[in-house]
């Protein structure tokens, strides 16, 4: 697969270190093996943004995939907890901050990663 340079990027390497960290604190539940996954390939996009330099442009796509899959579900996603916390609405709005906030880091990574995976004519 071909190979990008991407220039250090602080702003995306803190949304990632962001990610990676909420998934960490997921590594401690049930879900040990998945949140271990998104924990590890979430760090590893921090660290490529905080350096530069060569990367995969599959692993750039895969990580566009999923944040274009975040933006797809975040409403849903909060008619979901609009739903299954109605008698609970401080703790809902609470939740639809949180995937409101990351929906639109997400976006802000779709827009950058759009801009690195357009091909060059």
């Amino acid at each position: 697969m071909p190979q990008v340079n991407i220039v250090p990027n602080p702003q995306i390497a803190i949304i990632f270190k962001g990610w990676a960290e909420d998934w960490a604190k997921e590594g401690q539940t049930n879900q040990k093996d998945m949140a271990n996954k998104f924990h590890t390939v979430y760090r590893i996009a921090a660290d490529m943004f905080i350096k530069g330099g060569e990367v995969d442009m599959e692993f750039l796509s895969a990580l566009f995939e999923d944040c274009k899959q975040k933006l797809e579900n975040a409403q849903a996603m909060n008619a979901k907890v609009k739903a299954a916390l109605s008698e609970d609405d401080e703790r809902a709005q609470a939740i639809i901050q949180k995937i409101t906030h990351t929906a639109q880091d997400a976006a802000h990574v779709v827009r950058y990663l759009g801009q690195l995976l357009k091909p060059s004519n």
